[in-house]
């Protein structure tokens, strides 16, 4: 029976401290590559919230009045329109042409 040297259970500790110390920079790597994940996905959720919700708040909370004014501007214009001496016979026209 061969029993093992001094020498040996110094390469074999020697051997267990560098692996503890690979382990151990592979544990803060690996955290590290965690967090920048976790960070990325969180980031990625609020950059598509935007990308999708941005236009929805900028229409309804800038654009809206302005359009909500410029259709009832337009309603108005319309009706102004169509009080012109001819607009009738010009849409009865139309009308006959394209057969709406």
């Amino acid at each position: 029976m061969d029993t093992p040297s001094n020498k040996d259970h110094e390469e074999l500790k020697h051997l267990l401290e560098e692996t503890l110390a690979i382990e151990q920079e592979n544990r803060a790597l690996l955290q590290k590559l965690y967090r920048h994940n976790v960070y990325g996905l969180i980031f990625r959720m609020v950059w598509f919230t935007l990308l999708i919700g941005l236009p929805f708040a900028i229409y309804f909370y800038i654009l809206e009045p302005y359009f909500e004014m410029f259709g009832s501007s337009y309603e108005q214009f319309r009706l102004g329109v169509a009080e012109l001496p001819g607009y009738k016979g010009l849409i009865l026209f139309l009308d006959a042409i394209f057969g709406a």
